[in-house]
């Protein structure tokens, strides 16, 4: 009877003490690796697999719900002694692959653009902007829905994926966002508080000239790209002829750069969509010496994450949380 009442009590300490050191809630960890993550979109190499994943719910809740609803987005993160790596993964939403940004089309006797693109975005909290942080909501809807997206204080970073503009290039766009939104007239930016980070060549261009397209070949992948070591856009490009154009035809609404250089693109993004489903490898390194930019790796850094499916503005955002390193 003593053997059996010892035991019984032996396997309750087990319980309790199992159930004590298990934790409440999972956490978004950076995990080291010896060997880096080899970006190409597919998001099956071996460094991912050392890391834990960590899932995001985007679009509870009134403030960051939008007319797509509620999804899931898995995070992974490994760093190596110099650079952050990161892995997204989602469902989109209508499950289908947007990349028709602006697009030229030719309707009524006139040239007109049309179109929308996915998009990611993730924001992190640079210890700026006091205790709003990176929170997505307070944010986007600073100034209403429809007035633009600022921060009540100081600045935050931001990398913005974008399925047609950037990712044909292999980056994110790199920006940020502060409490400069309003033009020298009092009227709201363009952008409200979001600004590109310094550069010497961008990413891409506004295919337009005398409103039509500017650009009509080559192609690659489908996108007009204009190759690393060509600096002639004009020269590499074949011009638009509107005397000869195919007005059934569409064309593309920019023109990309893979030569693109600076602050602004120092974000790699490498990415892949397939059966409906987005993979996106992030690249950067974990201090740029730029100011626009935040330093990882020396404690924890707050994010959000966001996602739309073919809109710009119409997007589902998560609460903050940690990314801990």
């Amino acid at each position: 009877m003593k053997i059996v009442t010892i035991a019984l009590m032996f396997l309750m300490f087990l319980f309790i003490g199992c159930e004590e050191d298990t934790p409440t809630e999972a956490e978004f960890m950076v995990t080291s690796v010896t060997t880096a993550p080899t970006l190409d979109g597919s998001g099956g190499d071996a460094a991912w697999a050392e890391a834990t994943d960590y899932v995001v719910t985007v679009g509870e809740g009134e403030d960051h719900a939008n007319a797509f609803g509620v999804l899931d987005v898995t995070l992974t993160a490994v760093q190596t002694a110099s650079d952050l790596y990161i892995k997204a993964v989602w469902d989109d939403p209508s499950g289908t692959e947007s990349v028709a940004k602006n697009e030229w089309g030719f309707a009524d006797g006139a040239w007109g653009k049309s179109g929308n693109e996915d998009r990611l975005f993730f924001f992190f909290d640079m210890g700026l902007n006091g205790s709003q942080g990176a929170d997505c909501a307070g944010m986007c809807h600073a100034g209403g829905d429809d007035e633009g997206m600022w921060t009540t204080n100081g600045k935050v970073d931001q990398w913005h994926w974008k399925a047609a503009r950037s990712a044909p290039t292999h980056h994110a766009d790199d920006k940020y966002i502060d409490n400069v939104y309003q033009n020298n007239d009092g009227s709201i930016k363009e952008d409200g508080g979001q600004h590109g980070d310094a550069k010497t060549i961008g990413l891409y261009n506004d295919n337009k000239a005398n409103d039509m397209p500017k650009y009509t070949a080559p192609l690659t992948d489908g996108f007009l790209i204009l190759p690393a070591g060509e600096t002639d856009a004009d020269v590499y490009f074949t011009a638009f002829d509107a005397a000869t154009a195919d007005e059934s035809a569409t064309y593309r609404g920019y023109w990309l750069n893979a030569n693109a250089d600076g602050s602004r693109a120092d974000v790699t993004a490498y990415s892949s969509f397939s059966g409906g489903t987005w993979t996106v490898e992030f690249m950067r390194a974990l201090d740029t010496g730029n100011d626009d930019d935040v330093v990882f790796g020396s404690g924890d850094v707050e994010i959000t994450v966001a996602i739309t499916d073919n809109s710009g503005g119409n997007h589902s955002g998560a609460p903050p949380f940690d990314m801990k390193f």
